[in-house]
């Protein structure tokens, strides 16, 4: 339920705006997959080949070990090569497994879906064409259509696929692929999301590897072990594929038999079961997060109203700048005024001082006219 509420409350991510960005992750997750599958289900054949001496006393067991590493060790690799671009998914239950946790768009999920499950095809047709000369040696494994035998069926080891031990049902099919898938994705999500792992910042896709070497040792002599409906798709169909045209119609059925659901159904089950699980882990019972985000939103109210006041006696420091400026300057235009003013008044006192002169000089020089002309003697 907590996952659907999660759907509900959270929205998704916008990560597909940039349809080249989009398409670029989608090719990488392709290319990923496909190496991912190659190498791990080569190593069912590689094994099944080099290992036992024909008898099948003591093979299968002598095979889980270096098929459940090199599943292992192949997405530990490409988990530090493309996680920091894609994500590192290469399995459509991860993929849905992120969506769920909101970490990416259902379109985008889609898209990985798309690439996942025709890198699968692509793996598959790869193993066919680097082993297909098995299929010509006798050995009595099958028959072709004409009843020639054969050293392998002409698709060897069903090319990796995936089968249900005819020991066990399929309930029983089911439940261990739910369960392998539930470990390997509860890893999953503890190391690679959450950000209190110890994980999450050094070495996510150790734990991760790990995880699903032990998930193979358990499920490989049961279910071939799966946790990946595209490690599953691939063999399976170019199985059919490839018997279809050279008229081995068994290993089509032993390939896609009537269990074929569990693979899809049970990775895809164990993803919901790993949100719900990671929800109850995540649930706030003490109300730390509440206080601790209460103190943060506290915290970010007290310091935008820090920076308000800064900012408010900023600007009255500024306006009281301007004005003292203002001030300084009237007072200095004061100042030119008032030595102007007494310059004038100066000038005006020279002007005057200059006047009286002159008007004096006028009156003596009037006097001295009549004292002369009083002097003078009169013929």
């Amino acid at each position: 339920m907590s996952s659907i509420l999660n759907i509900i409350n959270n929205p998704a991510p916008d990560d597909t705006f940039n349809r080249k960005k989009l398409a670029k992750q989608s090719l990488i997750e392709f290319c990923a997959t496909t190496v991912f599958i190659y190498f791990g289900t080569l190593s069912a054949i590689s094994t099944g080949t080099k290992l036992g001496d024909g008898t099948g006393i003591g093979q299968d067991v002598a095979r889980i070990m270096p098929i459940a590493f090199t599943f292992g060790i192949t997405i530990m690799c490409l988990a530090y090569s493309i996680g920091h671009i894609t994500g590192g998914h290469m399995n459509p239950g991860v993929s849905f497994l992120m969506f769920l946790h909101r970490q990416i768009s259902f379109t985008k999920m889609i898209f990985y879906w798309m690439a996942q499950f025709s890198g699968s095809i692509v793996a598959s047709a790869l193993v066919w064409g680097s082993t297909s000369n098995l299929g010509e040696v006798s050995y009595g494994g099958g028959s072709n259509s004409d009843g020639a035998s054969l050293m392998y069926p002409n698709t060897p080891f069903l090319l990796g696929s995936t089968t249900l031990n005819d020991k066990i049902s399929v309930g029983n099919g089911f439940l261990l692929e739910t369960m392998g898938s539930f470990f390997f994705y509860f890893v999953i999500s503890q190391t690679a999301l959450d950000e209190r792992g110890i994980a999450k910042s050094k070495f996510p896709a150790i734990p991760i590897g790990f995880s699903l070497v032990v998930v193979h040792i358990c499920l490989i002599p049961f279910t071939g072990c799966g946790v990946n409906p595209a490690r599953t798709f691939g063999p399976a169909v170019m199985t059919c594929m490839v018997a279809s045209a050279n008229g081995v119609a068994g290993d089509c059925e032993a390939a896609i038999g009537d269990f074929w659901w569990i693979y899809y159904v049970g990775p895809l089950m164990a993803a919901l079961l790993v949100v719900e699980v990671s929800s109850l882990m995540h649930w706030d019972v003490e109300g730390i997060a509440t206080m601790v985000s209460s103190a943060e939103q506290q915290g970010d109210m007290d310091a935008g109203n820090k920076m308000l006041n800064y900012d408010a006696a900023k600007h009255e420091d500024d306006f009281d700048d301007e004005e003292e400026g203002v001030v300084l300057e009237c007072d200095h235009h004061q100042q030119q005024h008032q030595m102007s003013r007494k310059k004038v008044n100066k000038n005006e006192e020279e002007v005057l001082l200059y006047a009286a002169n002159a008007e004096d000089c006028d009156v003596g020089h009037r006097g001295a006219v009549i004292g002369n002309s009083s002097a003078s003697p009169s013929y």
